[in-house]
């Protein structure tokens, strides 16, 4: 019996697939490519905004009279921790720790529901104005916050919130950029998937809950991420409207230590480290949620 041989149709369709995995293999070359020259580029500029970041932690364990001298040096001639010790002995830390994570936890959490209702009501809703209060919503961002501190003040004053937990974490559950976002990302979610739940006869409420929060997650872990960075380090609104010792959040804590007379450049590193070591292991370990999260708000328009 002969070899059997391929005709020619099969010829071609076997040269047409070597060509489209040789296409395909130069093409994930040139990526890999591409990704490790803009590494190669970006590695300088990063190593040079880490530079604070390594001398501070070094530094941390020097005396004061180490950290003064006119050179600069990186390692310590010993390793002096007496700077931690009396750090956290006067002042509060794990109070302000507590604090702030409670702060942070209840105003990402109002956050994330508001942004998430609002997203869902001007991407999937149709009522009259809709674009008008959207357009409005979104001039929020353009106000300083500057421009509404002392009005706001005067209102929780007024109110009885000063100097409770209220008026920390009422300032922070809304969030025009988290509703922008989120709007842009439900635009990608078929209207036909509602229709149906709708017809199941699920609310509002349910459709939100069951269908809009679950598909939302990575824009929702996004925003999540960003609120609780930025309440954890809010410092001005916190110190004009907090006045009891117990109810200091970190930033407040940590400035009793920078406000004294005779400041010791040991300590205030310490407490630099202590506050800045959580913000960047958190930020570390869900970085890849904020690229995707705000990535995936381009997918429709």
């Amino acid at each position: 019996m002969g070899v059997l041989e391929p005709t020619g149709g099969a010829l071609g369709e076997i040269e047409q697939v070597g060509r489209v995995s040789r296409s395909t293999i130069y093409s994930r070359t040139r990526r890999r490519i591409g990704y490790w020259i803009i590494m190669v580029a970006l590695a300088p500029v990063a190593a040079i905004m880490l530079v604070p970041f390594f001398w501070m932690y070094l530094s941390s364990f020097k005396r004061p009279v180490e950290i003064l001298r006119p050179t600069i040096t990186w390692l310590p001639e010993t390793f002096y921790t007496q700077g931690y010790v009396e750090t956290w002995q006067e002042a509060a830390i794990l109070v302000g720790y507590g604090n702030s994570l409670f702060v942070s936890g209840v105003s990402t959490v109002l956050v994330l529901l508001t942004s998430a209702l609002g997203g869902y009501i001007f991407a999937k809703k149709d009522f009259f104005g809709k674009n008008a209060l959207f357009v409005f919503v979104l001039s929020t961002i353009m106000v300083p916050f500057f421009m509404i501190f002392i009005p706001s003040f005067i209102l929780y004053f007024k109110l009885g919130l000063k100097n409770t937990y209220l008026a920390l974490i009422l300032p922070g559950i809304f969030s025009p950029f988290g509703i922008l976002i989120t709007r842009q990302f439900l635009h990608s979610v078929p209207n036909e998937l509602l229709d149906a739940a709708r017809v199941d006869g699920a609310g509002d409420l349910r459709i939100l809950w069951n269908i809009i929060i679950p598909l939302s997650k990575p824009v929702l872990s996004a925003i999540a991420i960003l609120q609780f960075l930025a309440s954890f380090n809010d410092f001005l609104w916190p110190l004009v409207m907090i006045d009891d010792r117990e109810m200091r959040t970190l930033p407040l804590v940590l400035r009793t230590i920078t406000a004294r007379q005779a400041t010791r450049e040991d300590q205030v590193l310490a407490a630099a480290v202590m506050s800045i070591t959580p913000i960047l292991i958190f930020f570390l370990i869900f970085q890849r949620h904020i690229v995707r999260g705000i990535a995936l708000t381009g997918l429709k328009g």
